[in-house]
C-alpha cells in the first residue's frame, strides 16, 4: 500500500446468488467468492462489498474473511434494499445500496440478524421484501454506513418523490453519508440544480454533489460487465487507501476524491518527479524513507521540528542553488534519492533549471526589494553642464555596460544549459524502442518574426518617405521624373501587396501546425499506457537532444562575445558641476581590461593565458568558483563582476553616489501582501515547471486570497506539477487535499519524519495538534452543505 493518497478501483455494488432468493432469475450463473475473488485481482480493484437484494449472503461473506490475507481486495460489508416511501401513496420503491463501515464475520452476522428479524416481524415473503427509511434509521442507528441511492435510470429514488415532495428527497440524501449510483451524465446538471435550490448561499453552485457507478454485477463469471447486456463497466476510482473513511472524505470532496478510471489514466504522470528520500546512519535523522506523491506535498510540524531541513535537504538532493542546507552543518551524504524514472537510489538527481521553481521562506517579499534595486534607472541633471558632460559619456558607458550585461546575461544561459540534464534512461530507451506506437509531433517553421517585421517597417519607410520626397518644398520635379517617381511608388505597392501575401501564408502555415500538435497531443493522450510512455520518452529524447544543441549555440555566442569584451578601449575625462549640492568629476582612464577585474572575482586559475571564453566555460562546469560566494549562478557571477567593475563604471559618472529616482513602478507602489499574492499566482502558473518547492507560502498573504484563490489553485495545478509546501495553515493542507502529509518531530534533538493522509483517522487527529484551527477546518469540510434543518 501507498504511503500517501492514490487512486484505486472501488466496487460497492456485487450480487451474489442470493439475490435469487429475494428477486426472481436475478442471478445469472453459479456464484463462487474465489472466482469473484481472482476477477477482482485480475481488474486491480481494491475495495468492494457484496450487495444482494435484501438479504445477506453470510457464507460469502465467512468463506471470504476466513481466507483473507494482506494484500488481497478488502470487503466491506453491504446490502442493497428495495426502499418504500408510505407517505407518497405510491407503490413502486427505489434501490439503494447500503455499505457499513463494518468489515469482520462477526459484525455479517449481526447485521444480518438484524435485517432477517425485521423482515420477520413485518410478516414478508423473500420475495415481497421492502423497508423504509424510518426502518433503517432504527435497525442501524448503532453502524456507521453510507446510503447510495439509483438516480436517473430505473428503480431511481426520484421516483417515488415526483409529485409527492421532491425537496424532502433531496434533504434525505444531503443530511446522510451519501452518494448517487447509475446516474447518466446528461441529468448530473439536473440534480445538481436542485440541490442548489436547499443549500445555503456559502455553499451553492459548487460542483461538489458526489456521483459513483459500480459494476452492480449479477454473474461473477463475466465479472465486471452486468448479466442485463454484457456491456464493458467503466470502473471508478476513489483516491486514498482502501478504507472505509476515504470513502467517507471523496463523498464529502467528489471533485479531488472521485473520477472515473479513464479520467484517471491522462492523470497519471510519465515526467520525472521525484519519487522518494531515503535516509540511512544521519546522526541526526531517524532512518526512514519518504515517499512522495507525483500531486501536493505538505510538510508540517511544530517549532524546530525539522521542516526547513527536510525542504532543503530536497533542494540540495535536486542540485538547486537556493538550497539552504550548508547553514545546518550537517552531513547529508548518506541520504539518497530516487527519481520517477530511476531504478535505484543516488546521491543526487539533476533536472533542468526550468522544471524547478524554489522559494525559500521571505524569498517572494524579498524579489521585490532585491529587484528594485536592480531596477533603478539613472537620472539625469536639469544643467546644461551636466548634460553636455552625459552626452559625451553616453555612448562609451552605455556600450560598457550592455557589454557586461550582455555578457552575464549569456552566461546566465550558458549555466543552465551546461547545467541541464544529459542523461538518458534505459527505461526511456526501452519505451522507445517498444511497439506501442504513437503520433510523432511535427516540427515548427522558421521564425520569420524578426524578418517580417523589418521588411514591414521599409515598406512603410519607403511609402511614407517618398511620398515625402515627392513633395517636398526645397525642390521640384520634371515630367520624367514624376514618371520615375510614380514607377517606383507602383513598384513599392506592389511589393506590398505580395509581402502580404506572404505574412498571411505564414500565418496560416503556423495555425496549420498548430491545429496538427493539438490533435497530435489529444491523440497520444488517449492511447494505452505504453504508448504514452513512449510518448513521454520521445519527449525526453528531443529535450536531451535541444540541451546538447543549445549548449554548443550558447557556446559560440559567449566566445564570440568574450572577444568584444576582451578587445573594449575606453578613455575620458570631464569636470562636471551638476548643481549647488553636487559636484562630480568624470574621469575615465583605461588602467585595467574588463577580463582583467573580471578574472580577479574569480579564485586561482591555473593558467594566466586563458581567455575570457575559456574561463566562463570553466566557471559554468564549476572547475573554479567566484571568490567568496556560495555557487557559480548568473545572479552570484553578475554581483561579483559589477562589483569588480564598479570602480571602471563609477568614472562614467561619479556624481552618482545618491540620487533620488522618481520611477513609477509597479511593485514599490503596493503592499507587500498584495506583491506576494500577485508573484505567487505567476510563479505557480509558470508553464515550464514540473516541481514547485515554497516554504510557508502563506507567509505575507491574506486569509481571503488563501482561501478563495491559492487553494483552488493549488487544486487545481497539483494534477499538473508536483508540489512540495512547508505550511502551518490547515486549509492549505485540508482544503487543499494534500495527497501526502509528512509530519516533522523532534524527539530530543532526533528528527523524524512519518507520513499522513486525510482520511486516515488517527492521522486526523495529530495533524489537528500541530496545525492551529485544525480541528475546525476538519469539521467545516464534513458539513459541506450547511442545512438549516442539520442545525434544528
Amino acid at each position: 500500500m501507498k504511503k500517501y493518497s492514490d487512486w484505486f478501483k472501488v466496487d460497492l455494488h456485487i450480487h451474489t446468488d442470493y439475490s435469487k432468493q429475494t428477486k426472481t432469475n436475478d442471478y445469472q450463473g453459479h456464484f463462487d467468492i474465489n472466482i469473484l475473488k481472482q476477477k477482482l485481482i485480475e481488474n486491480d480493484v481494491k475495495l468492494f462489498s457484496l450487495t444482494d437484494h435484501n438479504i445477506i449472503n453470510v457464507d460469502a461473506y465467512k468463506n471470504y474473511y476466513e481466507n483473507y490475507t494482506d494484500g488481497d481486495p478488502k470487503l466491506l460489508i453491504g446490502c442493497e434494499f428495495d426502499i418504500e416511501v408510505p407517505k407518497s401513496h405510491k407503490t413502486i420503491t427505489y434501490h439503494s445500496v447500503i455499505v457499513f463501515e463494518n468489515d469482520n464475520f462477526e459484525d455479517v452476522e449481526i447485521i444480518s440478524n438484524k435485517i432477517e428479524r425485521l423482515y420477520a416481524t413485518k410478516g414478508v415473503s423473500k420475495t415481497e421484501r421492502k423497508i423504509t427509511i424510518d426502518d433503517l434509521y432504527d435497525l442501524f442507528n448503532e453502524h456507521n454506513y453510507f446510503f447510495i441511492p439509483h438516480a436517473g435510470n430505473t428503480k431511481s429514488i426520484l421516483d417515488p418523490y415526483i409529485g409527492y415532495d421532491i425537496q424532502l428527497c433531496q434533504q434525505m440524501v444531503l443530511l446522510m453519508p451519501s452518494a448517487f449510483e447509475k446516474v447518466k451524465e446528461s441529468v448530473r446538471q439536473t440534480y445538481n440544480e436542485g440541490f442548489d435550490r436547499i443549500k445555503t448561499l456559502d455553499f451553492k453552485d459548487k460542483d461538489d454533489i458526489p456521483y459513483i457507478n459500480f459494476s452492480d454485477n449479477h454473474n461473477c463469471n463475466s465479472y465486471p460487465c452486468t448479466n442485463k447486456n454484457g456491456d464493458n463497466h467503466e470502473f471508478y476510482c476513489i483516491k486514498g487507501q482502501p478504507t472505509f473513511e476515504s470513502i467517507r472524505f471523496a463523498f464529502i470532496d467528489p471533485k479531488s476524491r472521485i473520477k472515473k478510471f479513464s479520467e484517471v489514466e491522462v492523470l497519471m504522470r510519465f515526467d520525472n518527479f521525484l519519487h522518494s528520500v531515503k535516509f540511512e546512519d544521519n546522526p541526526v535523522i531517524e532512518n526512514t524513507t519518504l515517499y512522495f506523491s507525483p500531486n501536493l506535498n505538505t510538510i508540517i510540524g511544530g517549532r524546530s521540528s525539522g521542516k526547513s531541513l527536510l525542504f532543503n535537504i530536497l533542494g540540495k538532493k535536486i542540485n538547486n542553488n537556493k538550497s539552504q542546507i550548508d547553514k545546518y552543518g550537517l552531513d547529508i551524504t548518506n541520504a539518497k534519492v530516487k527519481s520517477f524514472l530511476d531504478d535505484d537510489y543516488k546521491p543526487i538527481i539533476n533536472y533542468n533549471t526550468n522544471d524547478i521553481i524554489y522559494i525559500n521562506q521571505g524569498d517572494i517579499v524579498n524579489y521585490f526589494e532585491n529587484n528594485s534595486l536592480k531596477d533603478l534607472i539613472l537620472e539625469s541633471g536639469e544643467t546644461e553642464n551636466y548634460k553636455a558632460a552625459l552626452e559625451t559619456f553616453k555612448t562609451k558607458k552605455s556600450d560598457l555596460t550592455q557589454l557586461v550585461e550582455k555578457l552575464i546575461e549569456l552566461y546566465s544561459e550558458l549555466y543552465d544549459v551546461l547545467n541541464s540534464n544529459f542523461t538518458f534512461h534505459d527505461r526511456d530507451i526501452t519505451s522507445i524502442l517498444d511497439s506501442s506506437y504513437i503520433f510523432k509531433s511535427i516540427s515548427d517553421i522558421e521564425d520569420n518574426t524578426d524578418s517580417f517585421q523589418t521588411s514591414a517597417e521599409i515598406l512603410n519607410l519607403l511609402t511614407d518617405n517618398t511620398e515625402k520626397f515627392k513633395a517636398n518644398e526645397n525642390w521640384s520635379f520634371l515630367p520624367e521624373e514624376l514618371e520615375v517617381i510614380e514607377t517606383f511608388i507602383e513598384l513599392v505597392n506592389a511589393k506590398n501587396l505580395l509581402f502580404d501575401e506572404v505574412t498571411k501564408n505564414y500565418s496560416k502555415k503556423i495555425d496549420f501546425i498548430t491545429d496538427v500538435k493539438k490533435i497530435i497531443t489529444d491523440k497520444n493522450a488517449n492511447l494505452d499506457l505504453k504508448g504514452r510512455e513512449k510518448e513521454a520518452s520521445n519527449t525526453r529524447y528531443t529535450t536531451l537532444n535541444k540541451n546538447i544543441s543549445d549548449a554548443f549555440k550558447i557556446a559560440k555566442q559567449v566566445e564570440n562575445h568574450c572577444l568584444l569584451v576582451e578587445q573594449l578601449s575606453y578613455g575620458e575625462i570631464q569636470e562636471i558641476k551638476i548643481n549647488d549640492e553636487v559636484t562630480v568629476v568624470l574621469e575615465v582612464e583605461k588602467n585595467e581590461s574588463i577580463k582583467t577585474k573580471i578574472i580577479e572575482g574569480l579564485s586561482s586559475i591555473s593558467s594566466t593565458n586563458l581567455s575570457l571564453y575559456q574561463v566562463l566555460i570553466k566557471l559554468a562546469l564549476g572547475e573554479i568558483k567566484i571568490k567568496n560566494l556560495p555557487t557559480n549562478s548568473s545572479d552570484n557571477l553578475a554581483k561579483k563582476t559589477m562589483t569588480q567593475v564598479k570602480g571602471i563604471l563609477d568614472l562614467f559618472d561619479k556624481p552618482i553616489e545618491y540620487l533620488k529616482y522618481s520611477e513609477e513602478s509597479t511593485s514599490k507602489n503596493n503592499s507587500p501582501g498584495f506583491n506576494s499574492e500577485k508573484y505567487l499566482q505567476t510563479i505557480l502558473k509558470s508553464g515550464n515547471s514540473k516541481i514547485i518547492f515554497i516554504d510557508q507560502p502563506e507567509d505575507n498573504l491574506g486569509n481571503r486570497f488563501i482561501t478563495d484563490k491559492l487553494i483552488d489553485l493549488l487544486r487545481d495545478l497539483k494534477f499538473k506539477k508536483q508540489i512540495f509546501l512547508i505550511t502551518h495553515n490547515p486549509s492549505i493542507v485540508v482544503y487543499g487535499d494534500a495527497e501526502n502529509i509528512i509530519m516533522c518531530n523532534n524527539n530530543e534533538n532526533t528528527i523524524e519524519y512519518e507520513q499522513y493522509v486525510l482520511e486516515e483517522k488517527e492521522h486526523q487527529k495529530e495533524i489537528c495538534t500541530v496545525l492551529d484551527g485544525g480541528q475546525y477546518i476538519f469539521e467545516q469540510r464534513a458539513r459541506k452543505y450547511n442545512i438549516k434543518k442539520l442545525i434544528q
